[in-house]
């Protein structure tokens, strides 16, 4: 049994630096939150995409090592499993790039409409010259600054928070 200074002691090694990142930086912006939630949803999606391939794997690997009678402990096997799931990885986070993209880009064409019909509003009513300064501070609120230092940190810290959870979450809980 360990002494619960020991346990406090992992936990703060093991999560401490993605809940400073957490605590300073994401939780000042929702955007930041939301965009770290994400990332850690594409985490989780990542690891149970590699663990159907290592599913699989393991029981192609059994099947062919029963015959064999070997240990299936090999080198080949642990490369077989060890690289489709760096692979699949990989594909999410490519994927949740792409997503994040496309999401911004939604964005930026719904806050240029916000501008266009404020603008074509502003003009119809007559006051162009009285609304100019409202008009932008309105457009500055409604953009968000996706593309940033900031949302690269909130996305890493979102998969590293999920990962080490992943990592340590079950020798802490044992």
């Amino acid at each position: 049994m360990t002494s619960p200074s020991l346990t406090i002691g992992s936990i703060l090694l093991a999560f401490s630096p993605t809940f400073s990142l957490l605590f300073l930086i994401i939780f000042q912006k929702p955007q930041l939150v939301i965009l770290a939630v994400c990332s850690a949803f594409a985490y989780l999606l990542a690891a149970l995409l590699s663990s159907i391939v290592w599913l699989i794997t393991s029981s192609i690997s059994g099947a062919i090592n029963s015959n064999n009678d070997g240990d299936g402990s090999d080198i080949g096997t642990l490369f077989a499993l060890a690289i489709p799931g760096v692979i699949c990885q990989m594909i999410v986070r490519c994927l949740f790039v792409k997503g994040y993209f496309k999401v911004e880009a939604v964005i930026r064409r719904s806050v240029a409409k916000h501008e266009e019909e404020t603008t074509a509003a502003a003009t119809a009513t007559g006051d162009s010259n009285n609304n100019n300064d409202d008009s932008h501070s309105e457009t500055n609120a409604l953009q968000l600054q996706l593309n940033d230092l900031s949302c690269s940190v909130a996305s890493g810290c979102g998969y590293s928070l999920l990962h080490s959870l992943f990592l340590y979450g079950t020798l802490l809980a044992s």
